[in-house]
């Protein structure tokens, strides 16, 4: 009977997952930044990291990272080296092995990638926030901690910008200045001040401004002064009101400032070689986005699954969605199709009646990690409390003259180093219970408010969202007039079904709930 059924196997539907049973896995590490260097934190991973593997059995296949990687952008070196060899080395690969989740990564593009990786079979390890992930309510906590660290990025940033903003207000310039100003201090003062090199791009304003010559002249005048510059930071220079003593940062949310920095050129000059500029289109030109066609490229006709494209009919300044595909004819009407999306939007649209609830159980789930993560963190503190131990026991021998001043000094900085590096690393890995709320408050407002949000947005922020809601973008079915999802962020999916769940309890349940047991579920 068993050998007619291989018979239908052409029939059969679905994708068996991928699943290495194996031993193979690698570690990552990686720093934030160069301050971190100093604390041995490289060093406390990687040796986390190594026992952690030795504890479970686990064979080391390649080490990647050890060195500062900035977390702004998924474009880092090792990071990308890391996932090439992972799709094409002959070890099957299951698992990334990293400290701490923000040690993988901590922006925008955290889910997708953890997504990409488990289709390919390997998962990423935590050695520090135990997390099974081979089970939904395990990829929702640690999507969610992705989430929170990129929460966190924001409101660092928000806290960094108010600063930068305060300084730019008093006109003080508080980054790099542009090329043709140096930065020097005296008496505890900095100041930014011109340097030789201000003397050729004074030239080259007086160039334009005067000969009114392209921009590709000048970039070969400069070479007979042995000076190169490429067109992009000619044009970046021509346009850039700094040398003019006016200061624009997105900080200042579009307002311009007088700076206390020198000035090269008057204010005029500027005016008029950007005059000239404008008149002649020359330097580089950007096509500004519109918003009424924010869903190019994303959406895909379903007839061909080609993306369609987005065009603005200039005899009536009407929006229209096309598909390229020869005889397809799907053409709509960018508003219509606006609608269709908007009916998308409201089958993931959390209900705000239930907020408080999902507020509840979200809160329930990580306070139930959190207390995890806890008990698993005892090796941690126990390794703080033998660092402590060596201090006292090594300022005892310096007392009974055992042992020098140098050697005194040399250890005691070490063991005071790689203490503080982990003490460090605990308070970043324990989910601190009073920004919870702030978190949950955050992940709720956007999946209450899904529809409204992406309707006033501009043309990136709806590209931005839409790529965070539906990784893979939606498709356009022209026949039924409809817009369908092929694949949806699973965070949002969730939030989703447990307002959906909760929309079916009746008012004894929901006052009987117990959360903690849901939690555990």
């Amino acid at each position: 009977m068993a050998d007619d059924n291989q018979l239908f196997k052409t029939f059969s539907k679905g994708k068996k997952k991928i699943l290495f049973e194996n031993d193979d896995c690698v570690i990552y590490t990686r720093v934030s930044g160069a301050k971190q260097m100093d604390g041995l934190s490289l060093e406390t991973q990687l040796k986390g990291n190594q026992e952690y593997a030795k504890r479970n059995k686990l064979l080391i296949r390649e080490h990647f990272g050890g060195t500062y990687e900035s977390a702004q952008t998924d474009e880092r070196k090792e990071f990308q080296r890391m996932i090439k060899y992972i799709k094409t080395t002959k070890h099957k690969i299951s698992k990334i092995l990293v400290y701490s989740l923000e040690r993988f990564s901590r922006n925008e593009n955290s889910i997708w990638l953890s997504g990409q990786l488990r289709k390919l079979g390997t998962e990423i390890v935590s050695v520090t926030q135990p997390i099974d992930t081979t089970n939904p309510a395990g990829i929702m906590q640690q999507k969610m901690l992705f989430i929170f660290g990129e929460f966190d990025n924001q409101l660092r940033r928000q806290k960094s910008m108010a600063g930068v903003k305060e300084r730019l207000l008093k006109g003080e310039w508080c980054t790099k200045p542009p090329r043709g100003y140096d930065i020097v201090r005296s008496n505890g003062e900095k100041k930014i001040v011109l340097n030789d090199q201000s003397k050729i791009i004074k030239k080259m304003f007086q160039w334009k401004a005067e000969e009114r010559i392209p921009n590709e002249h000048i970039r070969k005048r400069l070479l007979t002064h042995n000076e190169t510059f490429s067109l992009k930071r000619i044009a970046e220079i021509l346009t850039n009101p700094f040398y003019c003593g006016i200061m624009v940062h997105k900080a200042l949310e579009g307002e311009v400032l007088e700076g206390k920095h020198e000035k090269l050129i008057t204010k005029n000059m500027f005016l008029t070689v950007n005059g000239i500029l404008n008149e002649k289109k020359l330097g580089l030109q950007t096509r500004k986005e519109r918003k009424e066609i924010a869903l190019k490229r994303f959406m895909k006709c379903e007839a061909c699954l080609q993306p369609m494209r987005g065009y603005i009919a200039n005899s009536c300044d009407t929006a229209y969605y096309k598909c390229n595909t020869p005889n397809c004819k799907c053409n709509r009407n960018a508003e219509e199709v606006h609608k269709r999306f908007d009916n998308l939007l409201l089958k993931y649209n959390t209900n705000v009646n239930y907020d408080k609830l999902i507020h509840q159980q979200l809160k329930a789930t990580f306070s139930q990690m959190n207390a995890s993560t806890e008990e698993n963190q005892a090796a941690v503190k126990a390794k703080i409390a033998d660092l402590s131990h060596k201090i006292e026991r090594l300022e005892e021998r310096y007392i009974l003259e055992e042992i020098t001043g140098e050697l005194y000094q040399k250890y005691k900085l070490k063991f005071e180093t790689e203490r503080e590096g982990i003490e460090v690393e605990i308070k970043k890995n324990k989910i601190e219970m009073s920004k919870l709320d702030d978190y949950i408050n955050f992940t709720l407002n956007l999946s209450i408010n899904l529809r409204k949000i992406w309707a006033s947005s501009d043309y990136t922020e709806r590209q931005e969202l839409q790529n965070s809601f539906f990784p893979q973008g939606i498709t356009y079915n022209r026949q039924k007039d409809e817009c369908r999802s092929i694949e949806v962020n699973e965070f949002l999916e969730e939030v989703s079904d447990l307002s959906g769940t909760f929309a079916t309890f009746t008012p004894e349940q929901i006052k009987n709930l117990d959360f903690s047991s849901l939690s555990a579920r």
